[in-house]
């Protein structure tokens, strides 16, 4: 038989056949009309179906992409509410700086100002041993302080790139030198002090090195030459029994070879010649091969000589000098030496 049926709306007409039928009678012609129509109805009827979940599902996909486009554009318009919010805040900060009467904020010492100085005054005396201070001299050495003008005095000052203070003397030689060491006693000098001592405590009157430091102060410049000062007896005046020497730039302040013979006496304090027993024609050096016992530490006398005769710091155990050997006879004992160091011989 027929009968109308509803799927989602749709109302379709499906064929049923009788279950039951009379044993000894044919099929009536609706029987067999329904056994006919019956699997074509219901694959129709399973077409319609699939088809509109199919619909539905394009539907729901459709949706959520309009859904996402609205997202989309709901997030754009957000950024550019948060953008004009920005600008807003950025221009109502300037104005609420300008109208506030307060001054605008200073800029911070390294941009206004410089960290150094470019005239400093010496460190105070009696703040032996130095401690680095919160500016220091914007020139590296002595003689680039010098070569800044105006007239700096002659004292301790803490350079830019030094990792110590040093002694400045800016009124002999046309100035510019940088003391790199004081031997005034025998006491505590050997070849490792000879290097460095009291190096926070430069000083013309007690025992001081920073001679490890000459090598990167004499690099500050770029000539071909260098020059190095010697005084000898400086307790009694300045600028006796020594000289000034011109050496080649790649001599070292540390030397320990003995070889450094090419210098070239420029300038001389009082009256001596280079000889064997005095001041010989040849760069300090350090002897720490152990030559004549040891007793010279910093010497410019030949190695595997007799004597040491023009040296300028002596081991503590050396007894026959209270300071050391000098020159014979015009000033057998050295005093109280200085040794200085120009990177570049300027004339004033």
């Amino acid at each position: 038989m027929l009968f109308l049926r509803s799927v989602t709306g749709v109302v379709y007409l499906v064929a049923v056949t009788s279950a039951v039928a009379a044993p000894d009678q044919q099929p009536s012609a609706a029987n067999q009309l329904s056994q006919l129509l019956g699997p074509v109805v219901e694959g129709a009827v399973l077409r319609a179906l699939a088809a509109e979940r199919a619909a539905q599902q394009l539907c729901a996909a459709a949706a959520g992409q309009r859904a996402l486009g609205r997202l989309e554009e709901r997030l754009d318009q957000l950024g550019r509410e948060v953008a004009e919010l920005q600008g807003a805040l950025t221009a109502g900060t300037e104005r609420c700086g300008n109208n506030s009467g307060q001054p605008p904020p200073e800029e911070s010492e390294t941009e206004s100002e410089p960290a150094c100085e470019r005239q400093p005054l010496p460190l105070a005396a009696d703040s032996s041993p130095h401690q680095p201070p919160e500016r220091r001299a914007c020139a590296r050495s002595c003689l680039q302080l010098r070569g800044q003008g105006g007239s700096p005095r002659d004292g301790v000052y803490w350079f830019t790139g030094m990792p110590v203070p040093v002694l400045c003397d800016f009124s002999h030689d046309d100035g510019g030198w940088t003391l790199l060491l004081t031997a005034v006693s025998q006491r505590g000098w050997d070849t490792f002090s000879v290097l460095g001592r009291s190096t926070n405590s430069p000083s013309l009157t007690d025992n001081y090195s920073i001679l490890r430091h000459a090598d990167a102060i004499r690099d500050l410049a770029n000539g071909t030459r260098f020059a190095y000062r010697i005084e000898a007896q400086a307790e009694t005046g300045r600028r006796r029994w020594g000289g000034i020497w011109f050496a080649p730039r790649r001599y070292s302040f540390i030397d320990e070879t003995a070889t450094q013979t090419d210098v070239l006496l420029a300038r001389r304090f009082d009256l001596w010649t280079p000889k064997d027993k005095g001041i010989e024609q040849r760069m300090p050096w350090i002897n720490s091969r152990g030559e004549f016992h040891m007793f010279p530490v910093l010497t410019t006398t030949s190695p595997g000589g007799d004597d040491w005769w023009g040296t300028l710091v002596s081991h503590e155990s050396y007894n026959d000098f209270e300071q050391s050997a000098w020159i014979h006879p015009e000033a057998r004992s050295s005093g109280t030496v200085l040794y200085w160091v120009k990177e570049e011989w300027l004339d004033a």
